[in-house]
């Protein structure tokens, strides 16, 4: 009897050590965060330089640069059609979308963002 009621005892405990925040492991976001982000784009932006958008808060990555989606070398996962010129080619769909409005603001007729079928490098 006194085994059971320990055992059972046990399992309580473990379970309720095993549902504490401090030990889940996830973090919280602080209201810090925003501002750390938009003074890191700032201080990119004065070294004339643009972040890659698989840039994380421990790692910067520069666009173009290793890593990056649309670094030389990289396989294109996406297209624009620019009349007159042919694909352009993009390593995520956010660059692409922003190529593409990058292409209409000079006056390009260009065509939708497309993904790429075939193995394309940038």
């Amino acid at each position: 009897m006194k085994f059971l009621l320990t055992l059972a005892l046990a399992a309580i405990a473990a379970l309720s050590m095993a549902q504490a925040p401090c030990c889940q492991g996830e973090k919280k976001a602080s209201a810090e965060d925003p501002f750390l982000k938009m003074a890191r784009e700032m201080e990119m932006k004065a070294e004339g330089k643009k972040e890659c958008c698989r840039s994380t808060e421990a790692k910067k990555i520069v666009s173009g640069e290793d890593g990056c989606c649309n670094a030389k070398g990289e396989p294109a996962k996406f297209k624009v059609f620019v009349a007159g010129a042919g694909y352009k080619y993009f390593g995520c769909e956010d660059s692409a979308a922003e190529g593409r409005k990058t292409l209409l603001a000079k006056g390009a007729r260009v065509g939708k963002v497309q993904k790429v079928n075939s193995k394309v490098a940038i």
